[in-house]
């Protein structure tokens, strides 16, 4: 496996260390696999982990996902048209896998996954080079299968908090979500936004309950909202910001490198710092 990792010693994890006592911030990049077709999708994931993306997150194509906004729906619905599935997905990972070193996480809805078989699913994970899985629509205290399943395989099962969370749900989230805790940055669906509200109390919150590394997504679309974040984050999640600079050079042969180019301008932005956090992760409290 690439970067000396192992299954015990799982890939998301090596993102959020500390090396001489100095680390950049964690960056996160979504696309939908299969948009605009596997093919594609594979020179984009090796064109982005070249850029700098820390974790890459393979959209699975799902009818109604009701997390996502419509630049991530359209995307899904034209993926869906060419029959893009989760065995296509782990034959597309298991290409990638040993040529890349950044983590790689499926982001998908449960039905599909509940209809692949749970342990299946988490055993074709693990074979295929798969460090992790968000499900949008499943709530932690009904993730005990797949948990119990994903352990087994060394597969990290990542779960969300918003703004909106009370003390007993981040406390839940805190014990079960591994690897990372995704924080959403706002009450409602993915999508690039023009602006993004202050995130100090709303992470400092999260931090009194816990040590994990905290991401934040939804909405973060420049280097510019990539610094405001990561003030107070570990990481940061852009998706619907590089989907929309996939459709608009869709027909384009150097579509890959274009993305990775916007991948790269979004790493340039992202500062070092000094980290003391005691287990060598997260970010100092403000």
């Amino acid at each position: 496996m690439p970067a000396g990792t192992s299954r015990k010693d799982n890939r998301i994890d090596t993102k959020f260390y500390v090396i001489n006592g100095e680390r950049r911030k964690t960056l996160i990049v979504y696309i939908t696999a299969g948009y605009p077709s596997l093919a594609a999708t594979e020179k984009l994931v090796l064109e982005i982990a070249g850029a700098g993306a820390d974790i890459i997150e393979l959209g699975v194509p799902f009818s109604d996902p009701v997390a996502d906004g419509p630049t991530i729906q359209e995307s899904s619905q034209k993926a869906l048209a060419k029959h893009i599935d989760l065995s296509g997905i782990f034959r597309l990972a298991s290409r990638v896998r040993p040529k890349i070193s950044s983590a790689l996480v499926l982001m998908g809805y449960y039905n599909s996954i509940l209809q692949y078989g749970l342990n299946k699913f988490a055993d074709d994970c693990a074979k295929n080079g798969i460090d992790g899985v968000i499900v949008p629509d499943l709530i932690p205290e009904e993730g005990d299968k797949l948990l119990k399943a994903a352990r087994a395989q060394g597969v990290k099962v990542i779960f969300f908090l918003a703004p909106t969370s009370d003390s007993a749900r981040i406390k839940l989230v805190s014990q079960l979500s591994e690897g990372f805790i995704y924080c959403v940055t706002v009450a409602g669906i993915t999508g690039a936004r023009s602006a993004l509200p202050n995130f100090k109390k709303y992470v400092n919150r999260i931090r009194r309950f816990t040590d994990k590394p905290l991401a934040l997504g939804f909405g973060i679309s420049t280097p510019g909202m990539l610094a405001k974040v990561l003030k107070h984050a570990d990481g940061a999640i852009v998706g619907s910001a590089v989907i929309r600079v996939i459709s608009a050079n869709i027909d384009k042969k150097n579509l890959p490198v274009i993305v990775g180019n916007f991948v790269s301008k979004l790493r340039k932005g992202i500062p070092r710092e000094k980290q003391t956090g005691k287990n060598g992760y997260h970010a100092q409290k403000n």
